[in-house]
């Protein structure tokens, strides 16, 4: 493990320098989306982050990665996860079922599956002709050995979100950018390694 994570920051931050603004509205409108706005549709809003968070997931990790490649991203890619619909969809709701029963058996079982499906996007991202469970397959192997470091990488952003909503949450749209890219810039290197 021969990078270190403030590294990883600095650079990614540098690489997107250049991007803020389209990062920026990535950010706003895949927040809007997952977020929902509120209204008497609330019950509706409530299964939006479960039907869109995979397709989302897959987009962001689709413009994070041009970014941290110097390739243009462009604020479309934030939809092509939804031509692999089915499949983001069920990497989701499966990622989602089984952080939620470890973490029902005493939290750390939880973070740790969260952690090891944590690449699942960024693999998806770059080899489109594996199945949804090959992906987490491939995630839970690759992060093998680098789960705490990526955790370690996780908690270094949580000042910075403590900031951007101090900002009047005008802040949050300015750190998960930085933070998306930041992951992708841990998947490269972590693949790297491998």
């Amino acid at each position: 493990m021969s990078f270190s994570n403030l590294q990883l920051m600095r650079e990614t931050r540098q690489l997107l320098a250049p991007h803020w603004g389209v990062g920026v509205l990535v950010a706003f409108v895949y927040l809007l989306i997952l977020g929902g706005p509120s209204s008497a549709l609330d019950e509706v809003w409530e299964v939006v982050p479960l039907l869109f968070t995979g397709p989302l997931s897959l987009g962001f990790a689709l413009f994070s990665l041009a970014i941290v490649r110097e390739e243009q991203p462009h604020f479309n890619q934030l939809f092509q996860g939804f031509s692999s619909y089915l499949k983001t969809f069920l990497a989701y709701f499966m990622m989602l079922v089984l952080i939620v029963v470890g973490l029902v058996f005493f939290i750390v079982p939880g973070i740790v599956i969260s952690l090891a499906f944590s690449m699942t996007f960024y693999i998806m991202a770059d080899r489109p002709e594996l199945s949804f469970s090959e992906c987490l397959y491939e995630s839970w192997t690759l992060t093998k050995g680098y789960r705490l470091k990526y955790l370690g990488l996780s908690l270094r952003f949580i000042p910075w979100y403590f900031l951007g909503v101090l900002a009047l949450g005008v802040g949050v749209f300015l750190v998960l950018p930085w933070h998306e890219a930041t992951n992708a810039r841990f998947y490269e290197e972590i693949k790297r390694q491998k």
